[in-house]
């Protein structure tokens, strides 16, 4: 598997790491009807928003429930012969936070604004030898990438989420330069228990599988939320 122009090697005593992924888009929008991009969420230093047409339907006759991270519209209005209806399934941006979701219709546009989670860091730091790094288990995810030149010192290892970001700083009279790399992690990786070294051009990163026990409190089944909608005014959120 590769990231880039970088291959990405797996060391032989732990299991591979399909899952870990180069970024993909944060979110992606699907509906009842053909995908398009009205349809996805526009991202904002602290929030994402959302604009849908609707033209017909009444705000009170919409209805907006989250479950599982998927967002549904429904309504229907009727006005002599006609009926208007919407249907849409849009998935939520996985760091936006629908218990603050606000929604508001107006003049045919639903417009529905999501304000961003506070993330979680975690840094890593880098050991000089791959002594220092625990023993990897069967299960355990196993990063091994070629950085020659770069001494330990030099790296900036961050955890955001499920996201890994490798910094690398060098100033020396062969090697000025400066990457940064990005890649998801597997979600049952456990960041917190992450060990790491540098030798001999090779960083070693070790994460440890989170067994179901330690994962983070997660409802394994959560109750659909509804997001009152609101006519050219703000909502909020109620389950």
């Amino acid at each position: 598997m590769a990231f880039g122009s970088f291959p990405l090697d797996v060391l032989t005593n732990a299991s591979p790491l399909d899952m870990l992924l180069p970024i993909e888009p944060l979110y992606i929008a699907d509906s009842l009807a053909a995908c398009s991009s009205s349809r996805q969420f526009q991202e904002a230093e602290h929030e994402y928003t959302l604009s849908l047409a609707l033209p017909g339907v009444s705000p009170a006759d919409l209805k907006l429930a989250v479950e599982d991270g998927m967002l549904t519209i429904s309504g229907a209005t009727t006005t002599g012969t006609q009926k208007y209806t919407a249907s849409h399934r849009v998935r939520f941006p996985h760091d936006a936070d629908p218990a603050l979701a606000k929604a508001a219709a107006e003049d045919g546009i639903l417009s529905i604004t999501l304000p961003k989670r506070q993330k979680v860091t975690h840094e890593i730091k880098v050991g000089s030898s791959n002594d220092e790094l625990p023993k990897a288990g069967d299960d355990d995810y196993v990063l091994a990438h070629p950085f020659p030149g770069v001494r330990p010192t030099e790296f900036k290892l961050v955890c955001e989420d499920d996201v890994l970001s490798i910094a690398v700083e060098t100033n020396t009279t062969q090697h000025a330069t400066r990457t940064l790399k990005r890649m998801r992690l597997p979600v049952d990786a456990d960041v917190s228990a992450a060990a790491a070294a540098a030798e001999y051009g090779i960083l070693t990163i070790i994460f440890p599988r989170r067994t179901a026990e330690a994962a983070p409190d997660k409802p394994a089944t959560q109750s659909a939320r509804l997001i009152a909608v609101t006519n050219g005014g703000g909502s909020s959120a109620s389950s």
